[in-house]
């Protein structure tokens, strides 16, 4: 079996997660693959015996090991996610909640994936699309957690007109709004005040930003639901990011239509936590419930 293996250099100082994690997959008669370029970033994975160092679109992968945190994980679903193939992490960030590895618990955890002794979740993806007020196409892009429209450079408030199904829900003003799969409800969304979802549920979460009004309501939508999103005459154009990345500029009178994508991402799940008990240990991280104080 080939393993594709991404680090963060960054996150992996030294890489010495990724020359360990390949140490291992190749012990245990697997073959760990690199991007190419890896070997003159890191010349100690040469040594390592059946190392590759191959363009993953053109090798067979089983699975593709992230190495670093959540942002780690998402740049390389985004690169890679046509691909058929699973996904997994190595968490050496601050929270990893797409991250299913523990660095204390890697030999253990790579062996189990090894021998194929784990599960998988199918997550819904979503697609986004923008237009113009002509109504031709500025861009697309797809994304695993969320799409977030937000205000931008200045402080001023943004307005958004909402739609779902063909049906305008409200005209809101705010910050903007963050549009969540149910792997994205335990990120932003969440933040925000909206519901977390298990990651194997298919709907869709709307989420006001700093709604401006008495009244800031989640909305939950199915997944064959389509969201729009259309803005007024702006003064300062808010963002729009699908996954933190960069994406077109925003005009007065654009539109944003946002459908789940049609492919699920395939992650591997290793531990037999339930969902909640991992969300409440990722969480307390970085706060405290009462009975931490």
């Amino acid at each position: 079996m080939n393993y594709g293996i991404c680090s963060n250099g960054s996150r992996d100082t030294g890489y010495e997660t990724a020359i360990k994690t390949a140490g291992i997959i190749s012990r245990l008669g697997s073959v760990p693959v690199f991007e190419p370029g890896m070997d003159e970033e890191c010349p100690a994975l040469k040594e390592i015996p059946g190392v590759v160092f191959e363009d993953f679109s053109k090798i067979s992968l089983k699975t593709i090991i992230s190495i670093g945190g959540d942002g780690t994980f998402l740049s390389k679903v985004a690169k890679y996610r046509d691909l058929d193939t699973e996904f997994v992490g190595v968490n050496l960030g601050s929270i990893g909640f797409l991250n299913e590895i523990l660095f204390d618990d890697l030999e253990k955890d790579l062996e189990q994936l090894v021998n194929g002794e784990y599960d998988t979740i199918d997550r819904t993806q979503l697609k986004c699309d923008v237009y113009n007020k002509d109504g031709e196409l500025k861009g697309s892009s797809v994304c695993l957690n969320d799409i977030i429209i937000v205000r931008g450079a200045k402080p001023h408030i943004t307005t958004l007109v909402l739609s779902i199904d063909g049906q305008i829900i409200e005209r809101f003003r705010g910050d903007g709004l963050v549009v969540a799969t149910a792997t994205g409800s335990s990120a932003y969304s969440l933040s925000a005040g909206g519901p977390i979802l298990m990651p194997n549920m298919k709907d869709i979460i709307v989420t006001p930003i700093c709604s401006h009004t008495l009244n800031g309501y989640t909305y939950v939508a199915t997944s064959e639901s389509e969201i729009r999103i259309g803005l007024e005459s702006i003064e300062s154009a808010p963002l729009i990011c699908p996954d933190g990345r960069d994406f077109v500029d925003l005009e007065s009178y654009d539109s944003i239509v946002i459908r789940r994508y049609d492919k699920v991402l395939k992650t591997v799940v290793l531990k037999k936590d339930s969902f909640f008990s991992n969300v409440r240990k990722k969480i307390v991280q970085r706060g405290y419930f009462y009975e931490n104080r």
